[in-house]
């Protein structure tokens, strides 16, 4: 089927490309996941990340870059995921210009961590806008009637998986990705992904609870149609408040799971005009012994507002 790619074959030769050497035996993985069932002929596309390991006491995040499979442009208006137990979020990269001979090659494992665990800032990801993200391991999201996001003919994602294995056994991931799409003459309006990141502030003193706020003002009328969090393990409350405008301070969203974020819709669209904009107020409770700042692993924090808003 032109819609599912199975890349068996491509991903175990890829592992020598990653920083750590994963030595497992195939029969050891698990076969009660099921997978995801993919889209029928005509309805969507499909892209898997078959079994993977993750060593014990490891986490394991890494980018892979994969074809979609359309021909043609599409508009998405549902997507569906389902990963193996033991993920920290999925996330659907798109790359700006396909043709560029500097982006990596399709089906290679890039891992985002070094032999020691720690994070890999050299990688390179997708470099265009954002498609989807979860952090659950069992996703569907369902935009507004009418409302989807376009992807160009021909494109691949860079999917991020992160996987956390706090056991003394190997564990193994695996990833599906499901886009339905729905006639372009059925669509009003499409979105992009967009974020704000408290990343330069981020500083988390050993023992200490700290609350960080973030403003960010924006230079042009902005129509929001969602909201989503992203915080690690301290981070225990997570709030967006209106900066601006006659509804200046009104709490907008929260999060007070860093697991499970909820997604928050507005419709109609939250509008924010230019000049005004979104201040996020996270809160964190930092009960080790050394201090903590922005990383990519479960032992760093981060605190990321995603929205989704209309596409100009």
């Amino acid at each position: 089927m032109k819609h599912y790619f199975f890349l068996f074959l491509l991903l175990a030769s890829s592992f020598w490309a990653c920083e750590k050497t994963f030595d497992y035996n195939p029969e050891d993985i698990p076969t009660t996941f099921l997978g995801l069932e993919a889209p029928r002929e005509g309805e969507g596309y499909q892209v898997h990340v078959p079994a993977f390991p993750v060593p014990a006491n490891y986490e394991r995040e890494f980018f892979i870059r994969m074809p979609i499979g359309n021909t043609e442009d599409i508009y998405v208006n549902r997507f569906q995921s389902l990963c193996r137990p033991g993920t920290h979020h999925l996330i659907a990269y798109s790359y700006e210009n396909e043709n560029d001979p500097n982006h990596p090659p399709t089906g290679v494992m890039r891992d985002q961590n070094l032999s020691d665990g720690r994070g890999n800032f050299t990688l390179t990801m997708g470099s265009g806008a954002m498609y989807y993200l979860t952090q659950t391991p069992d996703s569907y999201l369902q935009l507004p009637e009418g409302i989807a996001i376009k992807i160009p003919a021909n494109s691949t994602v860079d999917l991020n998986s992160h996987y956390f294995n706090a056991t003394n056994e190997m564990r193994f991931g695996e990833a599906f990705l499901n886009f339905y799409e729905m006639p372009k003459s059925e669509v009003r309006e499409t979105l992009i992904i967009e974020d704000i990141d408290n990343d330069e502030m981020l500083y988390l003193p050993k023992k200490q609870n700290t609350t960080i706020e973030y403003t960010e003002l924006f230079n042009r009328t902005t129509n929001i149609r969602m909201m989503m969090s992203h915080m690690h393990k301290r981070g225990k409350r997570f709030e967006v408040f209106m900066v601006g405008g006659d509804n200046d301070g009104a709490l907008l969203y929260a999060s007070y799971d860093y697991q499970h974020a909820p997604q928050k819709f507005f419709e109609p669209a939250l509008v924010v005009e230019q000049g005004q904009g979104l201040r996020t107020v996270v809160y964190y409770e930092n009960e080790t012994n050394r201090d903590i700042e922005f990383g990519v692993t479960s032992e760093d924090e981060m605190g990321i507002l995603f929205y989704m808003k209309s596409e100009e």
